[in-house]
């Protein structure tokens, strides 16, 4: 029906059995062919000049990492659109509606010594239209508790809408590596 629709027709063909070395050849022809085709998603980049239009979106995290390293549950709220929704690591880690936003973030605040956090992303790629956009980032977080240095990486995206004029982030996901990663290492 959709391939008529389409101009598309369909010839039948009986099922034929490939061996083991057409296996291989087509293997081998697609991997040249994937090689050789040009990227279609935009390189990944570590200066965040050569995307510019993301700047309100690289702003809007950085108000949001602020607010966030200060313990300012007020100013965290300030970057969240009203129906807000965060995703974390693991199974279960999802929070909408800002009650459980409010209480995931006082629960993160335990994590590290006020003030003493930062994040340093290693590149940004997205795109940003009139009243929406997304944008993916990835680097690592630095910080203290109760005296003890860490640093970990992490992986976020967000998409943002604009409300008011004011860019908001409607939904976040971040990411981490779980676990020690010590163990890992040794085996």
């Amino acid at each position: 029906m959709l391939a008529s629709r389409l101009g598309v027709s369909f010839i039948s063909r009986p099922l034929t059995v490939m061996n083991r070395r057409a296996v291989v050849l087509a293997g081998l022809a697609s991997l040249a062919a994937a090689v050789a085709a040009p990227p279609v998603v935009q390189s990944q980049t570590s200066d965040e000049t050569e995307i510019p239009e993301l700047e309100p979106l690289r702003a809007l995290l950085k108000a949001l990492d602020v607010a966030f390293s200060n313990q300012d549950l007020a100013g965290v709220m300030a970057t969240l659109s009203d129906n807000a929704a965060i995703m974390g690591s693991g199974p279960g880690e999802i929070w909408s509606g800002t009650d459980e936003i409010k209480a995931a973030y006082q629960h993160f605040f335990e994590g590290f010594d006020s003030g003493q956090q930062s994040f340093d992303y290693e590149f940004s790629l997205g795109k940003i239209g009139a009243d929406s956009g997304w944008m993916m980032t990835s680097g690592n977080v630095s910080g203290t508790k109760d005296g003890k240095e860490f640093t970990f990486p992490v992986n976020i995206s967000l998409v943002a809408t604009k409300d008011g004029g004011k860019w908001l982030i409607a939904a976040m996901h971040f990411s981490t590596l779980t676990g020690d990663t010590e163990e890992r290492e040794e085996d």
